[in-house]
């Protein structure tokens, strides 16, 4: 066995059962002419050469009962295409309880859209030959009845991000149910989608990953770009956005690389994130400066793509810094496109609801457009199928802003059900 493999293998199952997103399903990685599966009494935390089974053609006839099957739907899930190299079988608690409906998921957020596919499908049996069909037509997952979903990617990596993502699309459908429910964007938004973070957006961290497990391909040496970090102010911003990065990973307020930040230096420029490389990755001589009235930018790396919306925000006198992500309970209320009183609780911090700005492509003039002009006196705006954005006089204001958001949208989407303790615990572990 391919000892790096075992070892990736071995990381993203720990990390997928943390999580709650793996306990009794499967993880595999392309090994040769077969691929790598974890046995079917792994210990999910420890992971070895004795916890996984080599499969191929020769010797998957002689696997029994289960563990057969889903090593024959993990073989042609790798297969099926030649980017996949790796794939799960995920069973949390959300992802289950929604493939017993035996519905397909809609496109109902972007990162859904971008990393889970177009829709996700459900397979009508858990048989290779219904569920290698429903990955047919830019889909990386499917559900599979009341056993939970496959999920594939080029990396484990990406299986892990698309689980997170899955899982929370389902628990959208699940938590919005009596509040309104969610709203589905186009399918032509959603192809977009999809079809530029393949080809684009997720190329940087993929790179990113890459070069720190070491298996980065040799290219050409790209244009070296100097450092738009000079000064003692713009050295100190950026280990700040570095810093506020980072203590979103840890509070969960942000997924991967989805999010960005931006700090006004003075009247004319900002600090901002660059586009497409996770917070740990970063370094604080990677951010951007931006000109706030031109969008134009330098430093070492491209601004986040983002960077108007931030702009437009900190131009107003009293606001020093912007938070912009893809959030658990505040995606949920993206998806439900609508605005959110605000609990009392939270008001002091919030004021009395929460706007929500219509939808349009991330990155674009016209989502710019729609916050400017719905966000109105309101710390933070909910932006339709995408996620949030929040403004403070600087970033621990912003911070704390952001914060009281998430706790808010949590309780308002768990009030009044009667497993809202349980919900709760289930999503935080």
């Amino acid at each position: 066995m391919d000892q790096a493999t075992v070892s990736a293998v071995g990381k993203y199952a720990a990390i997928l059962h943390e999580k709650g997103y793996l306990k009794s399903g499967y993880v595999a990685a392309k090994e040769e002419d077969g691929i790598l599966i974890t046995n079917p009494d792994a210990d999910f935390c420890n992971v070895s050469e004795q916890s996984l089974t080599f499969v191929n053609d020769k010797n998957i006839e002689s696997l029994e009962g289960n563990f057969r099957a889903a090593a024959v739907i993990l073989l042609c899930a790798i297969r099926q295409s030649k980017d996949v190299a790796a794939a799960a079988i995920v069973d949390s608690d959300s992802i289950l309880e929604y493939s017993s409906k035996r519905k397909p998921l809609k496109p109902i957020l972007d990162d859904m859209a971008q990393v889970c596919g177009i829709t996700v499908k459900c397979a009508t049996k858990n048989v290779a030959a219904e569920i290698i069909p429903t990955l047919s037509g830019l889909r990386n997952a499917c559900l599979m009845p009341d056993a939970g979903a496959l999920v594939t990617g080029r990396t484990l990596e990406e299986v892990y991000t698309c689980t997170l993502v899955l899982d929370k699309a389902c628990n959208a459908e699940l938590l919005a149910y009596g509040k309104g429910g969610t709203k589905s964007m186009s399918m032509l938004n959603a192809l977009l989608e999809h079809v530029v973070y393949k080809m684009k957006y997720s190329k940087t961290n993929l790179k990113q990953q890459e070069e720190v497990e070491g298996n980065a391909k040799k290219e050409e040496e790209k244009e070296q770009r100097a450092s738009a970090v000079v000064t003692e102010q713009e050295i100190q911003v950026a280990n700040d956005i570095k810093a506020a990065g980072l203590r979103m990973l840890d509070e969960k307020l942000v997924q991967g690389t989805w999010g960005n930040i931006a700090v006004k230096l003075d009247d004319k420029f900002m600090l901002a994130t660059p586009s497409g490389i996770d917070y740990i990755l970063l370094k604080p001589e990677q951010m951007a400066k931006v000109d706030m009235d031109t969008l134009e930018w330098t430093g070492t790396d491209k601004a986040t793509s983002e960077k108007g919306m931030h702009a437009v925000l900190l131009k107003k006198e009293g606001i020093g810094a912007t938070m912009h992500s893809h959030p658990f309970y505040g995606c949920i209320l993206a998806a439900m496109g609508m605005p959110m009183p605000v609990p009392e609780k939270y008001r002091d911090v919030l004021g009395d609801e929460i706007p929500c700005a219509a939808a349009a492509l991330p990155g674009t003039k016209k989502l710019i457009k729609n916050v400017e002009s719905t966000i109105g006196d309101a710390p933070a705006c909910f932006l339709a199928h995408h996620g949030v954005i929040a403004r403070g006089k600087d970033l621990e204001d912003a911070f704390k802003i952001y914060r009281a958001l998430e706790d808010a949208c949590r309780d308002f989407l768990l009030e009044g059900r009667e497993d809202k303790g349980e919900e709760q615990s289930a999503v935080e572990e």
